[in-house]
C-alpha cells in the first residue's frame, strides 16, 4: 500500500482498478462526481448503514423494515396495512334541508300555502321525506308540485305521500331525472295537497355534500 494516493518515492500511486484496501480515515473527500460501489457500511460508531437495494437514480429506496421509531420511513405496505388508503377516504358526506309547513299543532289549514325554501348551499339531492307529528284521517297528503327557481321538478310515482304520524317509509321518494344539484340561492317552493285532520307538516330534502 502506498503512503498516499500519489505513492512514494520510487514507488507506484494507486492503480484504476484499486487492487488494494483503501484506508481513507480522517481524510474529507469533497466535489466527487461518482461514487461506484457495492455496499457502505457503518464506521463503528452506527453513523451510516446502507446496502442494496439502494436506487437514487430512479428516486426509489427499498428493503426497508417496518418503522419501529417515531422518525422512521414508512413503506407503501405498511401504510396501506395499518392506515385508511385514499380509496376509503370519503368525498361526500349526508346532508339535508329542512323546512315546515306548519307549527306542531295547528291543524293543516285546507288552503295550506307552499313552503318555499332558499338552498343554503349547494348539495346534490336526491328525494324528499315527509313528517307529520299528527296523522291525517282522511286521504294522504302528497305533494302536488315542487319547483326550482319556478320549474317543476320532475317526480317519482308516489313521491312523498304520508298519512301516518311520523312517517317516513312511505314518504322517500326519488325523482324521475335521477339526483339533482341545488346550487347556492337556488329557490325551492313545495305546493301539496291538504285537510285540517293532521298538524306538524315538515319536509326534507335529503342528499350529499360534497367534501
Amino acid at each position: 500500500m502506498p503512503n498516499n494516493i500519489f505513492g512514494t518515492v520510487g514507488g507506484d500511486g494507486l492503480k484504476n482498478p484499486l487492487t488494494e484496501n483503501l484506508d481513507a480515515a480522517g481524510f474529507d473527500i469533497e466535489d466527487v462526481n461518482k461514487i461506484f460501489t457495492n455496499e457502505i457500511h457503518d464506521n463503528g460508531l452506527g453513523n451510516i448503514a446502507i446496502h442494496e437495494p439502494l436506487n437514487m437514480t430512479n428516486n426509489t429506496i427499498g428493503n426497508l423494515a417496518d418503522p419501529v421509531a417515531a422518525q422512521d420511513a414508512v413503506t407503501l405496505a405498511y401504510g396501506e396495512a395499518n392506515f385508511a388508503s385514499s380509496a376509503a377516504i370519503p368525498t361526500s358526506a349526508p346532508y339535508d334541508l329542512y323546512g315546515a309547513f306548519t307549527d306542531e299543532d295547528t291543524p293543516i289549514a285546507l288552503a295550506i300555502q307552499p313552503l318555499t325554501l332558499n338552498v343554503p348551499r349547494g348539495f346534490t339531492c336526491s328525494g324528499v321525506r315527509a313528517f307529520l307529528k299528527n296523522g291525517a284521517t282522511t286521504a294522504p297528503y302528497y305533494v302536488v308540485d315542487i319547483k326550482i327557481n319556478g320549474v317543476t321538478i320532475p317526480q317519482g310515482t308516489g313521491l312523498c305521500e304520508w298519512s301516518i304520524a311520523g312517517e317516513t317509509t312511505s314518504s322517500l321518494g326519488t325523482f324521475t331525472a335521477g339526483n339533482i344539484f341545488l346550487a347556492l340561492g337556488d329557490k325551492l317552493t313545495v305546493a301539496m295537497n291538504a285537510d285540517a285532520t293532521a298538524s306538524g307538516l315538515k319536509i326534507v330534502f335529503y342528499g350529499s355534500v360534497s367534501i
